[in-house]
């Protein structure tokens, strides 16, 4: 439920002590975690509006980027950085949109889309209100989730 349905529990939700990111409250049913990087972790959900959707969420608590401490914030770009190619080349994406909003969950986190030219929404922004469930393929997802996570061992690697 976003701030403009309920604030005052969106305003408390602000608060360290009553983040559920911060208190590392249950996911959302089917959320998994994709890959753990130092400043952040990279999520996904089979139930979306448009295919291979990832969130990045950052380790410590903020709710906008200015936050972030310099160092806070160029980490977390880095780590932003990496998991956006790594999209982009598992998904063979045209373009990586990123969108920072927290108007649910006031802990920063950024919605990484991955936009194709046939994609649902073409020359217009991603309408949130179409979450599909039926959205992938049988085994699609699964094998989405297996090749993100080899292909982000691979470059994780090579930043050694």
């Amino acid at each position: 439920m976003s701030f403009h349905h309920n604030y005052e529990k969106w305003e408390r939700k602000t608060k360290p002590e009553n983040c559920p990111v911060c208190n590392a409250e249950p996911m959302p049913e089917g959320m998994i975690d994709l890959y753990e990087l130092p400043h952040s972790w990279l999520n996904s959900e089979p139930v979306e509006c448009i295919k291979w959707a990832c969130h990045v969420t950052a380790k410590y608590h903020g709710i906008e980027l200015y936050d972030l401490n310099d160092d806070e914030l160029l980490g977390l770009m880095k780590d932003v950085q990496v998991y956006a190619k790594a999209l982009k080349k598992v998904t063979n994406a045209v373009k990586i949109n990123y969108e920072i909003h927290g108007n649910t969950v006031p802990h920063l986190h950024i919605h990484l889309y991955p936009r194709y030219m046939d994609d649902p929404f073409p020359g217009k922004a991603i309408d949130y209100n179409k979450k599909r469930e039926d959205i992938y393929e049988e085994g699609e997802y699964d094998d989405f989730v297996l090749r993100m996570r080899k292909e982000l061992d691979i470059l994780v690697k090579d930043l050694d």
